[in-house]
């Protein structure tokens, strides 16, 4: 079940993806070379304005901080298989809030921290 839902919300957002790549202007940040489209590993973004905020190409279970201004995640390519948790603690303790690598989003500052599983 969650390996179709985590199937299904990769192709919603490599259609959101696209849909954004020929509706949204180039900007500043983008100029420095291509973003991969489909990207790579977990990609957090923020929701306005709408940008890549952070990534972590690979699972390495070290709890992290939630970047700034990340309102959502992608696992693209299903590089996290065993799921990505996010906490509303800054040291990843206790039970995790949510999954961050499926396809929602979280208001921002509400999770503080994030871990493979």
């Amino acid at each position: 079940m969650r390996t179709t839902t985590k199937r299904i919300a990769a192709g919603l957002a490599a259609a959101l993806a696209t849909t954004m790549a020929v509706a949204l202007p180039g900007s500043p940040a983008l100029a420095g070379g291509p973003v991969p489209n489909p990207d790579q590993g977990l990609v957090f973004y923020s929701s306005n304005p709408l940008e890549v905020v952070g990534r972590q190409p690979a699972p390495d279970d070290v709890c992290r901080p939630i970047p700034a201004r990340a309102t959502w995640a992608i696992d693209w390519n299903n590089a996290f298989p065993r799921g990505v948790g996010g906490y509303t603690t800054a040291d990843c303790s206790g039970e995790p809030r949510f999954y961050v690598d499926s396809f929602h989003s979280w208001p921002e500052g509400f999770l503080l921290s994030y871990k493979s599983l």
